[in-house]
C-alpha cells in the first residue's frame, strides 16, 4: 500500500512540475525570450523526458526562434510517441512545412487524419500543405474538414477563397457567408467580406475582369 501511495505522489509530483514549467516557459516566450523558456523546458525534460505537454513547448520553443532544426528535433520525437494528441501532430505538421520537408509533413497529416477523423484543423493544415503544392486535392481535404467537423471556421474560409477563383463563384459565396458568420472581427473575416463584395459585384454583372490564380488560399 505505502508503495502504491509512493508512486501516485511520485507521478503527480511530475505533473505538477511539468505543468509549472509549462506556465513559466510559456511566459518566458509570450515575451519573446526563446532561450529562457528553453532553459527552463530543458531542466523539466531531464526530469520527465517523455512528457507531450513538454515536447510540444520545446518544439514551439524552437519555432519561434526559428531553429527549425531544433524544432523537429522535438517534433519527431512527437511523432514517434504511440498516443498523441492533435496538437502534437500540428505541431509536427508546422515544423516540417516551415522546413519545407513536405513529404514528412504529408506522412504526419495522413497518420494524423488516421487518428483524428474528425479534426477540422488537420483537414484544414493538410489542405494548406497540399496547396502549398499547387495541389488542387487541397479542396478536397477542405471539404472533408467541413463535413467532419462543421463548427471549426478555417475550412470553410480555405474553401471560400479556392472556388471564388474558379468560373463559378456560388459556391465561395455559400462557404464565404457560411466563414463570415462564424469568424467576425479577423483579418481572414476582413479579406473573406471583401471576397464576397467582389462576388456578389461579377454575378451581378456589375463589375468585368479576370482573376489570376491566388498564392495561398
Amino acid at each position: 500500500m505505502k508503495k502504491l501511495l509512493f508512486t501516485i505522489a511520485f507521478f503527480a509530483s511530475l505533473h505538477s512540475f511539468a505543468q509549472n514549467a509549462h506556465e513559466t516557459a510559456f511566459a518566458f516566450m509570450k515575451t519573446g525570450d526563446h532561450d529562457n523558456a528553453i532553459l527552463v523546458l530543458n531542466k523539466a525534460l531531464q526530469a520527465d523526458p517523455e512528457s507531450e505537454q513538454l515536447l510540444q513547448d520545446m518544439a514551439l520553443a524552437y519555432f519561434y526562434k526559428k531553429d527549425f532544426a531544433q524544432a523537429r528535433v522535438y517534433a519527431k520525437k512527437l511523432v514517434d510517441k504511440n498516443d498523441i494528441d492533435v496538437n502534437s501532430y500540428q505541431i509536427a505538421g508546422t515544423v516540417y512545412r516551415a522546413l519545407e520537408e513536405t513529404k514528412e509533413a504529408d506522412k504526419v497529416y495522413k497518420k494524423a487524419l488516421k487518428k483524428y477523423p474528425s479534426s477540422g484543423a488537420l483537414y484544414s493544415e493538410y489542405g494548406e500543405l497540399l496547396w502549398s503544392k499547387n495541389d488542387d486535392n487541397a479542396i478536397n481535404e477542405w471539404e472533408k474538414g467541413i463535413q467532419a467537423d462543421p463548427s471549426y471556421p478555417g475550412n470553410y474560409y480555405h474553401a471560400s477563397s479556392y472556388y471564388f477563383y474558379t468560373k463559378d463563384k456560388v459556391l465561395s459565396l455559400i462557404y464565404g457567408e457560411i466563414f463570415v458568420n462564424m469568424e467576425y472581427l479577423t483579418e481572414r473575416a476582413r479579406e473573406i467580406k471583401e471576397q464576397l463584395l467582389k462576388a456578389y459585384k461579377e454575378k451581378l454583372y456589375l463589375t468585368n475582369g479576370e482573376t489570376d490564380k491566388p498564392v495561398s488560399p
